[in-house]
């Protein structure tokens, strides 16, 4: 098998890995360039190969750094089947077509091209073939199985097996411990060639105990100085997650209601999507659910939908609570917000996921003195808090013990998915650890297994 990396080498968005074997082609995940307007610039490019020559397309999980130049391909000439789990093919089409708003708001403002149209969304829907964890399914020469990866709804790694008996698989991004909602990380298969994600390869993340501290430290803050609390999150996984937590914290351990704002459409959307798919659940969650426990639910939490209601936070009491997307601050109603807090000093902005370089969260979790939001120059006298155990992609530990527990240690490990300096330190710890051959490939590199 030849392996050729076309994005998410020695960076951490873009993921796209070309699979030749004798007789077939396809492609793990094919995600967008996110980050910065060099990096929005590339997905206008050609792809590094011909989309009419490819078999099959197997996604990972729903983030747009996975699945962003999905209708891109389309128009370009694929038209094979695209598998994926059945939660990510729901929760795709929620993404997608909200990248298409933004890209048509972009062209609408700044006559940016579209990279696509609404009716390839539509295409590429029908080609998705929703499949279950485990079960083995065939592609020509080829044969793979999703096994569940704990990162977010739905998301899965990849384990494929060619028929000369090469095993090589493909991390996705691997979930975080003790996250609640999600199923743990399952445990790999023998595999000559492990692609692995390095997303927090040179970092630990604090534990349970202690990111739980800090989110009910940053609400009391925000109820005792009467201000707001902002918080970036992701639409997918992030938001549910902290809303479980909140959920525990209000009916469980008695903690004063706060209003609470999901200024996200999309995350109502997606939350709808999660709720739909129990048997998902852990068996935590899956026991609350049983005892007729809406998780997502609590007192003073509001969903608002349209812009309207969003624009009548600005008017409502303090304090209050503003979940609002993007995670990364690039784009989407928490810009909004961030132009109206970000300058006073009674805010405080919870950053709970991971800031790619160049993007303005970034910038914000840096420290940068005067951020430029909605062609504004803000400054920033907020708090700034961040937590990295919220993240949903595992750390260095978490990392080692998944390939220490497969059920032979891999033979070769090419560490991607992961910014240069990350993908360089993890490869280090796995030859010193682990004692197995560990590389950092580039993009267009081909690797043969």
């Amino acid at each position: 098998m030849k392996i050729t990396p076309h994005g998410a080498a020695r960076e951490v968005t873009g993921s796209c890995y070309r699979l030749e074997s004798a007789q077939t082609r396809i492609l793990v995940d094919c995600g967008m360039h996110q980050g910065s307007a060099y990096n929005d610039a590339r997905n206008y490019r050609p792809f590094g190969f011909d989309p009419s020559t490819i078999d099959a397309v197997i996604i990972t999980h729903t983030h747009l750094d996975h699945i962003g130049r999905l209708p891109k391909l389309i128009r370009e000439g694929f038209r094979g089947p695209i598998y994926l789990t059945k939660p990510t093919k729901d929760l795709a089409r929620i993404l997608l077509e909200d990248a298409y708003g933004i890209m048509k708001e972009d062209f609408e403002r700044e006559y940016r091209p579209m990279l696509y149209e609404l009716e390839d969304v539509e295409a590429c829907m029908e080609l998705m073939e929703g499949k279950s964890y485990s079960r083995w399914k065939r592609i020509g020469d080829l044969k793979f199985r999703f096994r569940d990866a704990g990162h977010i709804f739905g998301s899965a790694f990849v384990e494929l097996e060619d028929d000369a008996g090469k095993h090589v698989v493909f991390s996705g991004d691997l979930g975080n411990v003790d996250t609640p909602i999600l199923r743990p990380t399952a445990q790999m298969a023998a595999a000559d060639a492990v692609f692995i994600e390095t997303t927090y390869g040179n970092r630990i993340h604090e534990d349970h105990k202690e990111r739980m501290e800090v989110f009910r430290s940053v609400i009391l803050e925000t109820i005792k100085q009467r201000g707001v609390l902002l918080i970036p999150a992701f639409a997918v996984e992030r938001t549910q997650d902290l809303l479980y937590h909140m959920n525990r914290m209000v009916e469980d351990e008695g903690l004063e209601p706060v209003d609470t704002y999901i200024d996200s459409p999309m995350a109502i959307r997606v939350t709808d999507v999660m709720k739909r798919y129990p048997e998902y659940y852990d068996k935590a969650a899956l026991a609350r659910v049983m005892r007729g426990d809406d998780f997502f639910d609590f007192p003073g939490l509001r969903l608002t939908k349209t812009r309207n209601e969003s624009m009548l936070i600005n008017d409502a009491p303090y304090p209050k609570i503003i979940f609002a997307g993007s995670g990364m601050m690039t784009g989407g109603r928490i810009q909004h917000h961030l132009v109206r807090y970000l300058g006073k000093r009674n805010t405080i902005v919870f950053i709970v996921g991971y800031q790619a370089s160049g993007t303005l969260g970034r910038k914000i979790y840096e420290g940068q003195k005067v951020v430029k939001v909605l062609r504004e120059m803000v400054p920033v006298k907020a708090k700034i808090v961040s937590m990295g155990s919220f993240s949903a992609h595992a750390d260095q530990t978490k990392l080692l013990n998944w390939l220490r527990g497969a059920a032979t240690l891999p033979k070769h490990v090419y560490c991607v998915h992961g910014e240069a300096e990350a993908s360089a330190a993890f490869a280090t710890r796995v030859k010193d650890e682990l004692k197995i051959q560990a590389d950092v490939p580039r993009n267009e590199e081909t690797i043969t297994v």
